[in-house]
């Protein structure tokens, strides 16, 4: 197969590692892959296999007729024969480049849909978008369901496909030396929060959860990786409840897993989700992991037995779940356990991708 990958940018987020993870995986099967970039943040290039080609422009509405020239240009030059997108932005994009070249476009629904408050010429625009797509894969059965509500998608076009991922690099990466703040209490329980910093993640939540456990006269670290435009707003909070001793801002990085090996507990407070990587990495490396019941993801991966779920944003709730977690060893260690034994026996990353080279292969093999 000759295969491009349309993506908007490649920072260091879930939706740019599973990308990273489907085309290296079809290139080491020996199919031809580029991946396509409309922006040039190039924070993850290195991550990807094969070409990687930038449009060195912006993913945005009023750029829409000019990026989709400029990536039709990019695919006949690579006599690409199959598009794949892993974002909505460019789920778009790849819905028209299919309607003017003819190309067949496989794309990922990755996030929760909810068109209640959206116009009618929204809806028809995303409807048509899914339905030109020859296969859809939702990496949630909750999405599916969603996209089938919403779009009215037919239901045997959309595959459920999970996100995976690869525990033994993931347990290797951990192994890497990181400096940690200095400020940092190593006689205390440290929470890792890994994600974006915008509201959807619901940092704000745990902040105030943070605060709520230091009332009860627990006192514990909280370390935050990762960037994003609400930075400032989240650092001011913690100044206003009186938390800052205890919350390290320490950016993006490549490799949160050092991080997340050090901590405790790991927390994933969102307002929404897809299905969350993060939650995934954290329990490869045997972290007992809470997070938000929000309406697709979490649920799909969590029982009682190898994680905790709480309500969305209840900063009350989230506290209380996690002084169970600060004040029990044997919980925590008997969850981290039974949730890697979740991500080995569900979550395997090899299994995921043959299941997505076979969705392709099935398409490919009707042009």
């Amino acid at each position: 197969m000759n295969i491009v990958m349309v993506l908007p940018y490649l920072k260091a987020g879930g939706t740019e590692r599973q990308a990273s993870y489907i085309t290296n995986h079809l290139f080491s099967k020996g199919h031809e892959v580029a991946t396509i970039s409309i922006e040039r943040t190039d924070s993850f290039e290195d991550f990807f296999k094969g070409p990687v080609i930038y449009l060195n422009s912006k993913n945005t509405i009023v750029r829409l007729a000019s990026n989709l020239y400029s990536i039709s240009r990019k695919l006949k030059k690579l006599d690409s024969e199959l598009i794949v997108s892993r974002a909505w932005t460019t789920n778009l994009l790849s819905a028209l480049l299919s309607f003017t070249t003819g190309k067949p476009a496989v794309l990922f629904l990755s996030g929760s849909i909810d068109l209640s408050g959206s116009n009618m010429i929204k809806r028809r625009l995303q409807s048509w978008m899914m339905k030109q797509a020859e296969v859809i894969i939702s990496v949630s059965e909750a999405s599916k369901k969603n996209c089938i509500k919403w779009l009215h998608v037919s239901e045997h076009k959309i595959k459920v496909i999970h996100n995976g991922v690869d525990t033994e690099e993931i347990i290797r990466q951990a192994a890497e030396q990181v400096e940690l703040p200095d400020r940092l209490d190593n006689n205390l329980k440290t929470i890792a929060f890994v994600g974006r910093l915008v509201p959807r993640k619901g940092l704000d939540v745990l902040l105030k959860a943070l605060k709520n456990s230091l009332k009860s006269g627990i006192h514990l670290n909280l370390i935050v990786v990762g960037d994003g435009e609400n930075k400032s707003e989240y650092v001011r909070l913690t100044k206003e409840l009186g938390i800052e001793r205890n919350v390290f801002f320490i950016g993006q990085k490549k490799n949160p897993f050092p991080y997340i090996k050090f901590s405790d507990i790991f927390v994933l407070p969102s307002r929404s989700e897809g299905f969350p990587n993060a939650l995934l990495e954290a329990m490869a490396l045997s972290k007992p992991v809470i997070a938000s019941d929000c309406e697709t993801g979490p649920r799909e991966i969590i029982n009682n037995n190898n994680g905790t779920l709480v309500q969305v944003n209840d900063p009350e709730n989230l506290s209380q779940k996690i002084l169970n977690y600060a004040l029990d060893e044997t919980l925590r260690i008997n969850h981290g356990k039974n949730g890697y034994q979740t991500v080995i026996q569900d979550f395997n990353l090899a299994s995921q991708m043959n299941r997505i080279e076979m969705e392709l292969q099935s398409v490919y093999s009707d042009l």
